[in-house]
């Protein structure tokens, strides 16, 4: 005998289907402004009545095959092609986003680490951070680095000093403290060590921490073999073009039987096997690998900054190149394909999609690649 659903059930069901189809609508209209950039930059016309009049049958076409309202559906469509033309008009008279002409290669990554240090001082005044209160697949990532860290922090036979290399609002420097004698936490980004400092203010271990401003590309400012612990965590280690130099002078910092652990995003992820995935996946960023850097969402806008995604054999070729082998495991993989709004309110499947996510670590498809390793 069938069981029929109340007003309230369906009425939630509904809720996240006009959600569902929101989000859908923005992630149409981000297309949508890609599109207005590339047609400027080929100097082509924005309106294309023939483009238009295809979709629009293509659509109907559709409907019918699915049983829906074919002049209903072309109705839908117009009214997003309409927005879509709406927001490309608007973009095209902002004169900010003129495109100058070609850049260079520095010039572009110049480009990016502005807005990497437009991204840091917005969230500088966060210090539970917008990671850890958005984007479920990203949140269950640092859960499960979490665990790492705190394994590798238990093999340690010396807890003098430990380094976090690309520190932010000193989230992850503070906690460690906890384990260790004396804490040291650089970042590239002045908001983020000013707001690093106010935080260790507060916190219980903040008399033994220290912030600098720091772009450790240029090196690790303290003596050889003084740590016993280096740490770049959530992708940090992706974020930097030179990671040679950056993993040689780790090896350097550590002390004999000293340990690190480095993240990065994964190029082989199940997440990049797609050419496009038609919904925001469920992670603050995620690697773009057409324009070749990370996506960041903030502000509902999204942000570009340097970000260069490795394989797992990658990332075991710099170390081993370095000298040193490595213990590598990758998470999340499911997680990190589904929209965000499918966890939303379910804790049964936030814990059994964790659980899977955990049983793929060692599959080479999860979106972050953990390095860890002794010298």
């Amino acid at each position: 005998m069938e069981t029929m659903l109340d007003l309230e059930q369906l009425g939630v069901r509904l809720a996240s289907v006009d959600t569902m189809m929101m989000v859908l609508a923005k992630r149409r209209m981000e297309l949508a402004l890609q599109v207005g950039r590339f047609k400027r930059r080929a100097n082509q016309k924005m309106f294309r009545a023939d483009v238009e009049d295809k979709r629009i049958a293509k659509i109907k076409e559709w409907a019918l095959e699915h049983g829906l309202n074919p002049n209903f559906a072309a109705s839908l469509l117009y009214l997003l092609i309409g927005e879509s033309c709406k927001l490309q008009a608007i973009q095209m008279q902002d004169e900010t986003l003129n495109i100058v002409g070609p850049q260079t290669e520095d010039e572009w990554y110049e480009d990016l680490k502005k807005n990497l240090l437009l991204l840091t001082e917005r969230w500088c005044d966060s210090y539970d951070n917008d990671y850890e209160n958005h984007a479920f697949a990203t949140k269950a990532y640092l859960i499960f680095e979490q665990g790492h860290i705190k394994r590798e922090i238990e093999r340690l036979s010396n807890r003098g000093t430990v380094i976090d290399l690309g520190c932010a609002t000193g989230r992850l420097t503070l906690p460690l403290c906890e384990h260790f004698q004396h804490a040291i936490g650089y970042d590239v980004s002045p908001h983020m060590v000013a707001t690093a400092k106010k935080n260790a203010g507060v916190h219980i271990s903040g008399a033994r921490t220290s912030f600098s401003e720091v772009d450790v590309e240029n090196g690790i400012p303290v003596g050889d073999a003084t740590a016993s612990f280096v740490v770049m965590n959530l992708g940090t280690a992706s974020d930097v073009r030179n990671i040679k130099e950056v993993i040689g002078e780790t090896l350097r910092v550590l002390e004999p039987g000293g340990r690190f652990l480095f993240s990065f995003y994964n190029r082989d992820a199940l997440l990049y096997r797609w050419e496009f995935l038609p919904w925001p996946v469920g992670l603050v960023a995620s690697i773009n690998l057409y324009k070749h850097c990370l996506e960041v969402h903030s502000r509902n806008e999204v942000l570009s900054v340097y970000a260069r995604p490795y394989t797992a054999a990658e990332v075991e070729a710099l170390f081993l190149e370095a000298g040193v082998a490595i213990n590598v495991s990758t998470y999340p993989t499911i997680s990190s394909i589904l929209p965000d709004d499918v966890f939303e309110n379910q804790p049964g499947t936030q814990e059994a999609v964790t659980a899977i996510d955990a049983n793929l670590a060692s599959s080479s498809m999860g979106a972050y690649i953990i390095a860890t390793g002794q010298k």
